[in-house]
């Protein structure tokens, strides 16, 4: 009897051994399928995948585009034309505006602040003034510095004029525009006339205000949440660009819209329409992008789907940036 029972020990053993190796390659087998089929399903995904980046231009005055906010010697002034008025508006979001021009030592120039009684909280209370700060070419403004000598003014009065003297070296003088009080009732917009010379001839330049990306695959994108988006300006290495949901990015912030409608050569077309909020073939998405310290020049923007599929594109200038 003994060794019949330990006969059977050893067969129930030998048994469990059988199966217990027929469910590893059955469990292998299954997990080496299934990668299979998800290895299979995403080169299908990327082959499905294409698209194309296009650019949208306008044009704008050469004197609408700022300097670079970040250093060197950036201010982020924009180019005020001699005899052309420009307007602007000091609140508690945007305390001052900067603008400048090539002057001449020895050179007079005249400029003209009209306040306009509007605005937030703006009003024409003894107290509300505006100021006019000059810096010389060796200088420049910031949220709270003053310019030195007679180089300013301060004026409770609707319209101040005032000429100056540029007698401190010859390159590009700066002047901001606020309060030197900082007051919240110091706000308000304005109307700003410089005087220099003769009129410079105006240009118009052609720039970049948006891309298009077409969806020219077969893949349907309902999910763009690990979308990214890099840029970089002239030899400059590439920069990832943080996503936001407002329409006017913030510098090296990029924002992407499914239009209901949008516009192609000119011409107004339906865009979002099969699944709505759903990217599928032929319709396209509009990206705005803003860069930090970007001062006119060329660069690129590369888009890169969630599933790792990615283009680029080249641009000469963006426009407002």
């Amino acid at each position: 009897v003994g060794p019949s029972i330990a006969a059977l020990i050893v067969i129930s053993v030998l048994l469990t051994a059988v199966i217990v190796m027929f469910r590893a390659t059955q469990i292998g087998s299954t997990l080496m399928a299934n990668a299979t089929r998800a290895n299979a399903e995403r080169v299908t995904d990327v082959a499905n995948t294409r698209f194309e980046i296009s650019s949208v231009s306008t044009t704008t005055d050469w004197y609408e585009q700022a300097e670079p906010v970040n250093p060197p010697n950036g201010y982020g002034c924009k180019p005020i034309v001699s005899g052309i008025e420009r307007t602007g508006e000091v609140t508690a979001a945007d305390p001052y505006q900067c603008y400048w021009f090539d002057g001449n030592d020895g050179e007079s120039a005249t400029i003209k602040v009209t306040r306009i009684f509007q605005g937030e909280l703006f009003n024409r209370g003894a107290s509300n003034k505006i100021s006019l700060d000059l810096f010389d070419p060796s200088s420049g403004p910031t949220l709270g510095n003053t310019a030195s000598g007679s180089y300013y003014f301060d004026s409770y009065a609707s319209v101040h004029e005032k000429n100056f003297l540029l007698n401190r070296g010859s390159g590009k003088y700066r002047f901001k525009i606020w309060s030197i009080g900082q007051s919240s009732t110091d706000h308000g917009a304005y109307h700003v006339l410089f005087t220099k010379g003769s009129n410079p001839p105006l240009v118009s330049v052609g720039c970049v205000e948006y891309f298009q990306i077409t969806n020219a695959g077969l893949k349907a994108f309902s999910d763009l949440t690990d979308m990214d988006v890099m840029a970089s300006i002239g030899t400059t290495t590439m920069t990832l660009l943080t996503e936001t949901s407002s329409a006017t990015p913030a510098p090296n912030e990029w924002s992407v819209t499914l239009p209901a409608t949008t516009t192609v050569d000119g011409i107004v077309i339906n865009n979002d329409v099969y699944e709505k909020g759903i990217l599928n073939t032929g319709e396209l998405l509009e990206l705005r992008v803003k860069l930090a310290g970007y001062a006119s020049e060329s660069g690129t923007v590369t888009v890169v789907f969630p599933n790792g599929v990615n283009s680029t594109k080249t641009f000469d200038l963006l426009c407002n940036n």
